[in-house]
């Protein structure tokens, strides 16, 4: 067999190798992260950085826990973004009442902070592998 079809064969084999054992990881994390602030509308007031994968392990059944520590940055004075939020006329006065009441818990948690503060946190997330990659599920 010539030369550079063997490393072709070992390449194509190493990568499928590296394809089939890839499990989630601080960036699929990251990404978890990232879209259950948007999904709150708060990722115009966090930031999800310094993501660190602390530990993983398979559960089985297509599903693959991460432990992980993230900081929470804020993009902007508490304060100030829930002024934005109560005369913002285009939410809904329900939406503005819900954004309200999770930016008192914001508060309660966290203080009144102000842009660049950080807090360091802790999440468990479960992934399960689909057709487009590991997927985060809600428990």
């Amino acid at each position: 067999m010539p030369v550079y079809l063997r490393a072709f064969a070992a390449l194509f084999l190493a990568t499928l190798l590296a394809a089939c054992s890839r499990t989630p990881n601080a960036g699929d994390a990251r990404q978890a992260l990232e879209a259950e602030l948007d999904n709150a509308h708060l990722s115009g007031l966090l930031a999800v950085t310094d993501v660190e994968k602390r530990n993983g392990y398979d559960d089985g059944d297509g599903r693959y826990t991460l432990e992980v520590d993230y900081q929470l940055k804020a993009r902007d004075d508490l304060g100030g973004y829930t002024d934005k939020i109560k005369g913002n006329e285009d939410l809904s006065g329900m939406d503005r009442f819900a954004m309200i009441m999770t930016l008192s818990a914001l508060r309660m948690e966290h203080g009144n902070f102000k842009k660049g503060d950080t807090f360091q946190r802790q999440r468990v997330i479960t992934f399960r592998d689909s057709e487009n990659g590991w997927m985060p599920i809600q428990e």
